[in-house]
């Protein structure tokens, strides 16, 4: 029987339902220890392991040596590229971008050439078969001129051998500075400080190459733009030169000849005008002072000099602008003679002669209207010339200044050439390693070990998880909410040999067999719990004992408690009330003679009934297995007559019941008994199992106690109603 504990129930307690976290750190402790002590053999098998693991891991790792190099990357911005030279742009190498230029694959080339890597069986799987035995030597040295040419390996060759030093390359930064750190890993320490030394100068050469590089091909490129650019300036200082000949015009010498003609004719023509006019007027009027007056007085040829007046400034103002074909200034002399045709048909009405006088004065009116539309034309040719002059003076500004640029750039990079160093520098050279980095004994056994520990504890943890019981009394009061009476221990393997020797057949037996044994001293311990009632409380005689599903030890522990009982001097009879799979006559090794229904409807057979225990003074009622259950109800409904008959003979009544959640005559008899004690065992009962069976239990006995209180109301009795215990054993 497996390991066991009994727990109380008090009516004046109230069964919670769910289970309760104890938090505390001896509970804890206590778990832990309880859990190692059950599973020291997965814990120990897992260490065993583990440390296998690490010498295996000891044996197959190949010896490695390490050595490392540091790198300082300064912050040297090359100063060649800027916005005005748009096809070189020398970008400032970050930290990412310089380790993976350690990486690359041109710098392993470089470094497989240069120490004939290609040639070592380490790094060129092709040559593994003629590789060097472990005392030789193995010391890397760089092909020098004079020796015999070594036969050239094929490209798969040379690229195998690039990416096995790739992968024994490890390229780190320092956080937080600008530091990179080169390791390499090879069989031997002189090869791998060589490599790693190899590989730190291969990379600064490369860096510096490729600075040079980029300023030669600036510097290339500038030349040719101060070339290309200085021959442009040329041109269009020749362009502007000839312009400025041909023009005669010097932009911005102030006024010109053409603007002065101009306005000096412009107004000449008006004063020309003014006099015609005057002159028209007078004639018009024959000299004769009032008629004169009143013809030259008249709105109409007052409102016609005024039109006059504003067309002739039109034309001089469009004149200065424009060209006398250009249509604004035909439009404008049509209008100018329409007017003038008007005003000479109104003068004409008032006067039809003309004078000599008034001939000259238009022709030199005419003269200077001539000599006005050709400086006009003038004005604007020269116009246009200034424009162009001033775009090829602008053009000419604009050239020579990207020239003085590209020139002053060139000259930069032409210095910059000879100050020109690589981004980093060597802090720390590479050591050769005194012992090897790998294997590590530490290390590997303490791996192994975490690694064995971890799977112990995961199969432990999986193990625990698929055992779904209850196993310590606190999860059991957690579940149930009464108090834990008594831990029933599981027989050991010695325990069970010495009962076998000795005759037993089971665990119920060892309690005579051994009575001094912790088993027997448990029972004991349960036995003294129940005499031992509380104040007001009367010891219980008739002891139920059930279980929630069957397979838990029940029928076994009935019986071990059974001898208890009697060994301590008690009369004691113990009774099979598990009429469906009667076991007790079994386990006692005696035989039924007729079964409990027959008993409880016939008081007179239960004498012939009876058997005595083979090891104890215990009386046993065994039951045959009962298949017809006619009139089995009435008679469980009947089964405190026989309880009451056996009171009175017997001290103690123990009643062997079937399981409480597999048929219902367990919560019948259940009603009758004074207590009752629900066994759980360890590991296999689920807290809902448990839970349901102590529900069913206590509504049962409820129901009972208030029934029977009702009744003895009625019967205005005085007897005394007790309250019943409830109990557990696990």
């Amino acid at each position: 029987m497996s390991d066991a504990a009994s727990l109380s129930y008090s009516n004046a307690r109230t069964a919670r339902i769910a289970p309760s976290d104890d938090g505390s750190i001896g509970a804890m402790v206590d778990t832990a220890f309880n859990l190692l002590r059950r599973r020291w053999p997965i814990l120990l098998a897992g260490i065993v392991l583990g440390l296998v693991l690490g010498f295996v891991k000891t044996a197959v790792t190949p010896v490695r040596y390490v050595s490392s190099t540091s790198i300082l990357i300064e912050d040297q911005s090359n100063q060649i590229a800027s916005e005005d030279t748009a096809a070189i742009k020398a970008v400032s190498p970050r930290l990412s971008n310089e380790v993976q230029s350690l990486r690359s694959p041109a710098l392993m080339e470089r470094v497989v050439r240069e120490l004939n890597l290609q040639n070592d069986p380490d790094f060129n799987p092709y040559l593994s078969y003629q590789a060097p035995g472990p005392s030789s030597p193995a010391a890397v040295k760089p092909a020098s001129v004079g020796q015999p040419a070594v036969q050239a390996p094929d490209a798969r060759q040379i690229e195998v051998t690039k990416a096995a030093l790739a992968r024994a390359l490890s390229v780190e930064t320092v956080t937080g500075s600008t530091v990179i750190v080169i390791r390499m890993t090879a069989s031997n320490p002189v090869k791998a400080a060589q490599i790693v030394d190899a590989v730190a100068e291969g990379y600064l050469a490369e860096q510096l190459d490729s600075k040079l590089s980029t300023t030669r091909q600036a510097k290339i490129w500038l030349q040719q733009q101060v070339e290309q650019v200085g021959a442009d300036l040329k041109q269009q200082s020749a362009a502007l030169q000839a312009e400025r000949a041909a023009s005669g015009l010097n932009v911005g010498g102030g006024t010109g000849l053409a603007d002065q003609q101009v306005s000096a004719l412009s107004a000449q023509l008006s004063q020309a005008r003014a006099d015609v006019a005057a002159r028209q007027a007078r004639g018009s009027s024959g000299f004769s002072s009032a008629s004169g007056v009143d013809s030259f007085e008249s709105p109409s040829v007052q409102a016609l000099r005024v039109s006059e007046g504003e067309v002739q400034r039109r034309i001089s103002e469009l004149s200065v602008r424009y060209g006398p074909s250009h249509p604004q200034m035909q439009v404008a002399r049509e209008q100018l003679n329409d007017i003038r045709r008007q005003l000479q048909q109104e003068v004409a009405r008032s006067s039809r002669g003309t004078s000599n006088e008034l001939q000259v004065a238009q022709r030199r009116v005419a003269a200077i209207e001539a000599e006005l539309a050709r400086w006009t034309s003038v004005l604007g040719r020269d116009t246009r010339r200034a424009s162009i002059q001033q775009q090829l003076q602008s053009q000419v500004t604009a050239t020579e200044a990207t020239y003085q640029g590209y020139v002053q750039r060139l000259q930069q990079i032409t210095d910059l050439e000879k100050l020109q160093r690589p981004d980093g520098r060597i802090i720390v050279r590479a050591q050769v390693p005194g012992r090897p980095d790998s294997p590590k004994p530490t290390q590997d056994l303490a791996q192994g070990l975490l690694a064995g520990l971890a799977l112990a504890a995961g199969l432990i943890l999986l193990l625990e998880s698929l055992q779904r019981g209850l196993r310590t009394p606190q999860a059991v009061e957690d579940w149930t909410g009464a108090p834990c009476l008594v831990s029933v221990p599981k027989l050991t393997a010695r325990e069970v040999k010495d009962l076998t020797a000795t005759g037993g057949q089971g665990p119920a037996d060892y309690v005579a067999v051994k009575p001094l044994s912790l088993y027997a001293e448990a029972l004991r311990q349960l036995r003294a719990d129940l005499i031992l009632a509380p104040d007001g409380e009367k010891v219980p005689q008739v002891i139920l004992f059930s279980s929630a599903v069957a397979g838990e030890g029940k029928s076994t522990t009935a019986l071990a408690f059974s001898r208890t009982l009697a060994m301590s001097g008690a009369k004691t009879i113990l009774i099979e009330a598990d009429i469906r799979r009667p076991t007790i006559a079994n386990i006692a090794g005696i035989e039924a003679k007729t079964n409990l229904i027959d008993i409880i409807n016939h008081h007179d057979r239960l004498e012939a009934a009876l058997s005595r225990d083979l090891l104890t003074d215990l009386d046993i009622l065994p039951t045959q297995a009962i298949n017809d259950r006619t009139g089995v109800d009435q008679a469980l409904e009947r089964f405190s007559g026989l309880l009451d008959t056996l009171r009175h003979h017997y001290q103690f009544i123990v009643v062997d019941t079937a399981p409480v959640l597999a048929v219902a005559e367990t919560q019948t008899m259940a009603r009758q008994a004074d207590a009752v004690i629900l066994v759980v065992r360890w590991g296999a009962t689920t807290g809902d199992a448990i839970r349901i069976a102590v529900h069913e239990l206590q509504s049962a006995r409820t129901h009972h106690s208030t029934r029977r209180r009702t009744q003895l109301r009625r019967l205005q009795s005085t007897i005394q109603i007790h309250t019943r215990r409830l109990r557990l054993i696990l």
